[in-house]
C-alpha cells in the first residue's frame, strides 16, 4: 500500500512541476526537488517490497 501512495504523491508533484512557470526559477527548483525526493522514496519502497 505504501508504494501506491508514493506513486500518487509523485504524480501530484509531477503535475505541480509541469504547471510551474519556467521563468520562476525558485518555484521550479522547489518543485523539482520535491519530485526528486519522491522518486527516491518510490525506489526505496519498491526495493524493500513495501506494497
Amino acid at each position: 500500500m505504501v508504494l501506491g501512495r508514493v506513486i500518487l504523491r509523485l504524480e501530484k508533484a509531477r503535475r505541480e512541476l509541469l504547471s510551474v512557470d519556467p521563468g520562476n526559477k525558485e518555484k521550479l527548483l522547489a518543485a523539482s526537488q520535491k519530485v526528486d525526493k519522491l522518486v527516491v522514496e518510490y525506489f526505496r519502497a519498491k526495493r524493500t517490497g513495501r506494497l
